[in-house]
Order: C-alpha cells, then sequence, then structure tokens
C-alpha cells in the first residue's frame, strides 16, 4: 500500500515543479543612437556642463563642453538597470577624473530620454540625455 501512495505523491510533485512559469526577464535596452544633454556633478568643484553620447554597438563616445574639453570612449555593458562604461583612452591627470563617462551608471530611460546617475562618498554624477 504504501508503494502506490508514494508514486502518486511523487507523481503530483513532479506535475506541479513542471508547470512553473519562468520569470519574464527585460528585453536587453536598445541604446543605440547619439543623445545630447546636461551634465552636472556635486562633488567639490561641482560642474554642469552640456554633454553629447554617442553609442553604437557597444561602443560609446562622450564629450562635456568644458574649459578641458573632456571626452573618453570605449564599451559598455548592461545588466540589472545598469551600465558600466569602461574608458580606453588616455587622459592627462590636471583635471577632475569623474567628468569621464567611467564606471558604473544607474541607467533610467523614458521614451527618448536616458537618465545616467553615478553616486558615491562626495560626488553625485548626472547625465539627463534625449535621443537625437
Amino acid at each position: 500500500m504504501k508503494t502506490p501512495i508514494f508514486f502518486i505523491l511523487l507523481s503530483a510533485t513532479l506535475s506541479f515543479t513542471a508547470c512553473t512559469k519562468d520569470k519574464a526577464t527585460a528585453p536587453p535596452q536598445k541604446l543605440d543612437g547619439t543623445y545630447t544633454g546636461a551634465f552636472t556633478s556635486s562633488s567639490t568643484d561641482a560642474t554642469n556642463a552640456t554633454a553629447k553620447v554617442v553609442i553604437s554597438g557597444k561602443t560609446y563616445q562622450a564629450t562635456l563642453n568644458t574649459a578641458f574639453g573632456v571626452s573618453s570612449k570605449g564599451s559598455y555593458a548592461t545588466g540589472n538597470n545598469q551600465i558600466a562604461f569602461t574608458d580606453s583612452t588616455v587622459h592627462t591627470a590636471n583635471f577632475d577624473w569623474g567628468l569621464l563617462l567611467n564606471g558604473t551608471y544607474t541607467s533610467t530611460t523614458k521614451g527618448d530620454s536616458l537618465i545616467l546617475v553615478k553616486k558615491g562618498a562626495g560626488f553625485n554624477y548626472t547625465y539627463r540625455l534625449k535621443k537625437q
């Protein structure tokens, strides 16, 4: 009598576990395009500038209209509402390296807007961009 009950319970358990729905995963963001807008920083040397970011495939190029003409380019990866930028250019040491689009940013998209935020101890860098 124990054997049939065991098989009934086993088959019931297997049927329930086989019917669970997979969690939906968000489709990857399609970021390709040219974005322009504002960059603001709240570090000790607060900066406001106009920004241009061009994203193509898995690469990017970013420029800030500042006294030093800051620019960066390289590759990026997305995941969990974040974008990790890896700058591959060589820079001089006489400016705020936080102005480079480099490192991990929290990303928010809404329509044609892209907002990138990077926070840390004593700084907050924000890009508010619109796709052109």
